[in-house]
This record gives C-alpha cells, structure tokens and sequence, in this order.
C-alpha cells in the first residue's frame, strides 16, 4: 500500500510543484499587505493551482507515453507509465479526478467570490492543460510550452486570484507575476535541455530543439536576468529600498550558482538542476510573501 501510495505522489512530480505553490505564495503576500486577503476563495485558488498542474503532469505522462514519445531510453525522471507501475487507464482515471478537483474548486470561487469573469479564465487553463500534450496542436511539441509556462505559471494564478479577491492588482504585483513566471520556465529549461537528443529525434520542437542544443544554458542565463530584474523593480514599488536589497541579495547568489550549474552539467545531472530550480521558485515565493507583509 505504500508502495503504491509512493508511486502516484512520484506520478504528480513533487520537484515540480514548486511551480504552482511558489505564484500563490506571492500573491498572499500581496492580499495580505493590501488588507484584503480572504481565506476560503484563496483556499479554493490554491487548489486550482495545484490540482492544475497535477493534471497537466499526468495528462503529459498519458499523451506522451500513448503518442510513444517516452521510451525506456529516456534520461529524464522516471515515466510510471513506461515502467509498468501505473496502467494507462488508471492514469487516464487519476487525470480525470484531479480535472474534476480544479473544475470543483474553481466552481467554488467563483460563487464565493462572485467573480464570474473567473469561468472564462478557468476554461483557458483548462484548455491550456490538455493542449500542452494533446490535441492537433501540442504546445509542447511546438515551441510553445515555454510560454504557456509564463503565463500560467506567473501572471495567470497571480493576476486571477488577486483580482477575484482584491480587485484590481497593483503595478507592483505585475510585475512580480511575469518574473516568477519567467523563473518557473527555467524549470522546462532544464527538463527540455536533458531531453534534446530524445525530443529532437521524437519529432518534438522545443525552443531548444527548434535553436540548438547550445541555447539552452543561454536561455536559461536570460531567463534568471530578467527573473531578478523585474522582481527588483516590483520590490521597489511596493516597499522601501532597503527590501530590495535585501531580497536581490538573497536570489542573486542562488540563480547564478544554478545558472552556472547548467552551464557545467549534463545529462542526469540536469535532473537535479530541475530539483534545485523549483526549491529556488519556493524560496522566491516565501521571500517575497514575508517581504510584502513586514
């Protein structure tokens, strides 16, 4: 039984999930500093998120391993579809629950919130979610999960849950949720770097595939420059000075070491690269959570 257990928390990839909680702690930094944080709609945002992601994991192990684009050779995370360990039907199940998790809580918030605008954002990460994988199109085949990685990664659950909640978002708010966003890509970076050989020769069009292997050390470097940019200036707007000192002081060392990191390894090394990258997105959300509310 806890074998079992181990394996469907493994199929939710824990080393990324950092990806969605990191968003939501930035934004109740913000609810909180603006005086209008409201526990239960923030409760149910957060499940959305979470459960979100899940499903776009588990729909990505589906689609993949019935489009046999994961193959036993891979050097990534193991797939628990291509070990054996979870049928495709019970992943299709999984998928299907955790797709009801997001719907019911979005459901949730939006009659808590009576921001009926959140159903048309709700249908967009839905879509989002399937069409990453599957679909007559697949934004991971075509060079576009890296946007869809920005955008409902950082300014789609930041945005969306502040705006439920608070109202309009701040200038400051913004631009927190494009450079958290743009840091959680660093996390594909890294998944689409290991994979290049495989992905090149699946027929699947990264931004790595489609510009070099070479690319992706430099995409990563820019990626982490404009990450600290952009969450330097939306400090400043929104505290003292002193708090963007101390909060660029405290990432900086972290995002160069990665940086130089990717720059060095290869291969399965990269797998722990992609660990460190989503603990840093944690430690970026915690920051600026205590930062937003001293």
């Amino acid at each position: 039984m806890s074998n079992r257990l181990g394996t469907w928390v493994y199929a939710t990839r824990p080393h990324t999930l950092g990806a969605s909680i990191a968003p939501m702690l930035v934004v109740l930094g913000a609810l909180i500093a603006e005086g209008v944080f409201d526990f239960w709609p923030y409760l149910c945002a957060l499940l959305v998120a979470l459960s979100a992601q899940i499903t776009s994991n588990f729909a990505n192990d589906y689609f993949d391993y019935k489009g046999e684009k994961d193959t036993a050779k891979r050097v990534g995370f193991r797939r628990v579809l291509v070990t054996g360990e979870v049928t495709p039907r019970e992943m299709l199940t999984a998928m299907l629950i955790s797709t009801g998790v997001t719907i019911l809580s979005g459901i949730v918030a939006v009659l808590l919130t009576g921001a009926w605008w959140l159903i048309v954002v709700g249908l967009l990460v839905l879509v989002c979610v399937y069409a990453y994988s599957y679909g007559p199109y697949p934004l991971s085949t075509h060079g576009l999960g890296d946007v869809a990685v920005g955008l409902f990664y950082g300014m789609t659950p930041i945005l969306a849950t502040y705006g439920a909640i608070g109202g309009t978002p701040p200038l400051y708010l913004l631009l927190m949720s494009v450079g958290i966003g743009i840091w959680e890509d660093n996390i594909l970076v890294c998944n689409n770097y290991r994979d290049y050989a495989e992905d090149r020769e699946s027929g699947k069009q990264t931004i790595i595939v489609r510009m070099g292997e070479h690319f992706g050390p430099t995409m990563y470097l820019l990626n982490s420059l404009m990450t600290v940019i952009l969450i330097a200036v939306g400090i400043r707007l929104a505290t003292e000075s002193w708090g963007v000192t101390a909060v660029v002081l405290a990432i900086i060392p972290l995002v160069a070491m990665l940086t130089v990191c990717i720059y060095r390894w290869h291969g399965p090394d990269l797998n722990k690269l992609l660990k460190y990258t989503n603990i840093v997105s944690l430690v970026i959300g915690i920051l600026l959570l205590i930062l937003q509310i001293l």
